[in-house]
């Protein structure tokens, strides 16, 4: 038997990490309700283009509601499908998209007001990653909802009902 300092059979190495084996994140998990006012384009040259969502959350008693706005980088190819089939409802100023959405990893984004009476301002915004549509509504119709279910969300039950 040969003395090798990693136990294996002669002439064998062990891998560093199991194939089977992942890495693994912490991230933060919320969940919304909000009014998608456009999809933005972004991305390097010759990279692939990337999508994100400008939505205006609905916050506080519905008697009292105010809006935190977020900019949430599209990272599901079934969410970017939705918003997409549906992008001319949400660029359409006549019509009012709502939507329950998962999101990922949100953190403070600053930004300079480029129009409007607050032009030059510094403002600010909610950023992440926009993981899941649950549902969307154009004018109060129901146009998508996502019925899928997994691991414990079975067990966990919606807030809000869109």
């Amino acid at each position: 038997m040969s003395n090798n300092d990693n136990n294996t059979p002669s002439g064998t190495q062990q891998p560093a990490q199991s194939s089977t084996e992942q890495n693994r994140y912490f991230n933060q998990y919320s969940n919304g309700i909000g009014y998608i006012n456009g999809i933005r384009e972004f991305g390097e040259e010759g990279k692939a283009t990337r999508y994100a969502a400008q939505i205006s959350v609905l916050q506080g008693s519905v008697d009292d509601v105010h809006y935190e706005y977020h900019d949430l980088v599209i990272s599901s190819e079934t969410a970017l499908g939705v918003l997409m089939e549906n992008r001319p409802a949400i660029e359409d100023e006549n019509q009012k998209v709502l939507l329950r959405f998962h999101m990922t990893n949100p953190r403070a984004k600053g930004f300079v007001y480029k129009q409007g009476d607050r032009a030059g301002e510094i403002g600010t915004s909610i950023g992440g990653f926009l993981t899941r549509v649950m549902s969307l509504k154009v004018d109060g119709e129901l146009i998508y909802e996502d019925t899928r279910l997994f691991g414990e969300e079975s067990d966990v039950s919606q807030a809000a009902n869109a």
